[in-house]
């Protein structure tokens, strides 16, 4: 083989180290942008993340605020029936109703007992 030859083969071997750096250069530019975008999906779905956490404290907030509030109305119920019921009157009869009788005695009144002697 000749020096020619060598030359020959030299350059064609300098050409395919040039294609692959080429290639390789390529194919890490498309990997960093890679990485620039998923970088960029992360910081957006940790953004997301962090929004639903703080929604989820608010709701848990209310949902606390508004059982809180549903014990004190509970409470305050519950106060009015037991002191209504500690002070009640009978209520008003109304047309249809009837007022249960008196429980009936069977000794005699004593104005009861002189009448009958």
């Amino acid at each position: 083989m000749g020096t020619l030859d060598h030359v020959k083969l030299l350059e064609t071997k300098v050409i395919s180290a040039l294609d692959f750096v080429k290639r390789i250069t390529g194919e890490n530019n498309q990997l960093k942008e890679l990485a620039q975008t998923q970088k960029k999906q992360i910081e957006e779905l940790n953004q997301l993340i962090q929004r639903y956490k703080d929604e989820d404290a608010q709701i848990e907030e209310r949902i606390l605020s508004a059982l809180n509030q549903l014990n004190q109305v509970e409470d305050a119920m519950e106060d009015r029936l037991s002191q209504g019921q500690a002070t009640a009157e009978p209520a008003a009869l109304g047309p249809g109703d009837h007022e249960a009788p008196p429980p009936q005695d069977d000794t005699p009144h004593p104005d009861q007992a002189t009448h009958q002697s």
